[in-house]
C-alpha cells in the first residue's frame, strides 16, 4: 500500500475592494453580478429573471479585460 504526500500551495490572500454590484431584487434569489461584467444598464438576474438594484460588495479584486465591457 502506498502513501500519497501532496504538499498544497499556500492561499494567496486575495485583496477585497468594495465593488459596485448588481444584486437581485427577489428575496428569495441571491443571484448578483460585478457591475463591470454586466452588458447591459439595467440588468436582469440570470437566475430568476427578476429585476436587479445597484449595491455595494467586498469582493475579490477582478479586472475586466473583455473588449465587450463598455455598456450602452
Amino acid at each position: 500500500m502506498q502513501m500519497y504526500y501532496s504538499r498544497k500551495r499556500p492561499i494567496e490572500d486575495i485583496p477585497q475592494v468594495l465593488t459596485e454590484i448588481w444584486s437581485c431584487a427577489d428575496e428569495n434569489c441571491k443571484g448578483w453580478m460585478r457591475d463591470n461584467f454586466s452588458f447591459s444598464i439595467a440588468p436582469v438576474c440570470a437566475q430568476c429573471q427578476s429585476q436587479m438594484f445597484k449595491n455595494e460588495r467586498m469582493v475579490a479584486a477582478v479586472v475586466n479585460t473583455s473588449p465587450n465591457q463598455i455598456k450602452q
